[in-house]
């Protein structure tokens, strides 16, 4: 009878253990609501194929499902994702797309029923997705020091372009790629990586939360030179009757600004062009002189060459035919046989003094020091009287004659 009682009492606590599982474990149609489960976009590949792209933001959906405890104990919002196929769209809009429910590995999708009245629809906006360059622009802010230059229109980018792909209406507002480079108290190069914004053509900053672009910053160079006002001169050689007071010289550009090394700038002050020399010039002139500088020093005005302006002030001319040709210094034991009998001259100088002077005034001199016997043609010097030392001669002339043994 013991035993009986004891058989009755367990199987009354086996019973109970058992429905108190089903009811609390198993508890088949209890129903539970998942909140906030993402979409997954499938076969995105195929929208990219066709130059389109989703610009919407993914909603995220409440679910109230249903089935036994035990499986909806194993769900939550992040093992549970909503799967919209997008390789159906073909066009730009927008699309209402429906959706299905994937469950993790561990839960039967079977056995779970979705409950209420919950939309299975998911709109997604597509555009056109295009790609184009935009140019990189510098901007730059704060200066170099004074006696300092910063290059900018050689600065030197690793990338020119950015590249730039996206939704159409987006793509079409950017017109380029802006970065800031700070020139402030700089007096050595700059160089560095530069995050751009991407602009449109104001250089207003354009949203690109859906652009993706070919490289994430650019590298810049920009070089830093001293900078010096460097003086530009000719040299006068006064002659032919022109002197200080008779002529002018005047040069167009006195300076220019020129770059480089401190070494290389220290000690230029003065850039010599090159010589004017009066005595080779009959009448006002314009003369041009191109500006030469020495290697690795830049011009940095722009100005390739330089005009120097010749005026005569009360200067005449007068032409004359000077037979009186003597010949000095002819070396011990030869004799001087003199080809040019007569030599036409260029003299210059003072009105009053040039209607006054003669063939008589001139004397023309060749001096045959160190000359070797034979035929040459040789430098003649000409000289005025005492009465005429303020006229010159304009050019320079020779003579031919013959050196030979003198004869016993």
């Amino acid at each position: 009878m013991k035993n009986k009682i004891l058989s009755i009492v367990l199987s009354a606590v086996v019973a109970f253990g058992l429905w108190l599982y089903v009811v609390t474990v198993v508890s088949p149609g209890s129903e539970s609501t998942y909140y906030n489960v993402p979409v997954v976009l499938q076969n995105e590949n195929v929208l990219q194929e066709r130059g389109l792209m989703i610009t919407s933001d993914l909603p995220t959906v409440n679910l109230d499902l249903s089935g036994n405890r035990t499986d909806l104990n194993k769900l939550d919002s992040n093992n549970i994702n909503i799967l919209v196929n997008v390789a159906t769209i073909e066009s730009a809009g927008t699309h209402q797309m429906t959706y299905t429910v994937s469950y993790p590995g561990t839960v039967n999708g079977n056995d779970i029923t979705r409950t209420g009245q919950s939309t299975n629809i998911i709109p997604l906006t597509v555009e056109k997705r295009i790609t184009k360059n935009v140019d990189v622009v510098a901007e730059y802010i704060g200066s170099v020091p004074e006696g300092f230059i910063a290059d900018k229109e050689n600065a030197v980018l690793d990338y020119q372009t950015v590249e730039v792909s996206g939704p159409e209406s987006v793509i079409e507002k950017i017109a380029q790629a802006r970065i800031q480079v700070d020139l402030t108290d700089k007096n050595v190069t700059v160089a560095g990586q530069y995050i751009y914004d991407l602009c449109d053509a104001q250089g207003n900053p354009v949203d690109v939360q859906r652009v993706t672009t070919n490289v994430e910053a650019v590298n810049l160079t920009v070089k830093v030179k001293r900078v010096k006002e460097l003086t530009l001169a000719v040299e006068t050689a006064y002659g032919g009757g022109a002197t200080e007071n008779n002529s002018t010289v005047t040069i167009s550009h006195k300076s220019i600004y020129v770059s480089g090394s401190d070494a290389l700038l220290e000690d230029l002050d003065v850039l010599e062009l090159g010589t004017v020399n009066l005595g080779e010039i009959l009448e006002d002139t314009t003369l041009t002189f191109p500006i030469t500088l020495p290697e690795g020093v830049t011009n940095e005005s722009g100005i390739t060459e330089v005009t120097v302006e010749v005026k005569f002030a009360d200067l005449k001319v007068k032409t004359l035919n000077i037979s009186n040709i003597q010949a000095l210094h002819i070396p011990e034991g030869m004799e001087v046989d003199m080809i040019t009998q007569t030599l036409e001259i260029t003299v210059r100088g003072p009105s009053l003094l040039i209607d006054a002077i003669t063939e008589d005034d001139i004397t023309v001199t060749v001096d045959f020091t160190n000359a070797q016997t034979g035929t040459a043609t040789m430098r003649a010097q000409v000289e005025f009287g005492s009465n005429f030392s303020d006229a010159g001669t304009v050019g320079s002339y020779v003579v031919s004659a013959t050196l030979k043994d003198r004869e016993a």
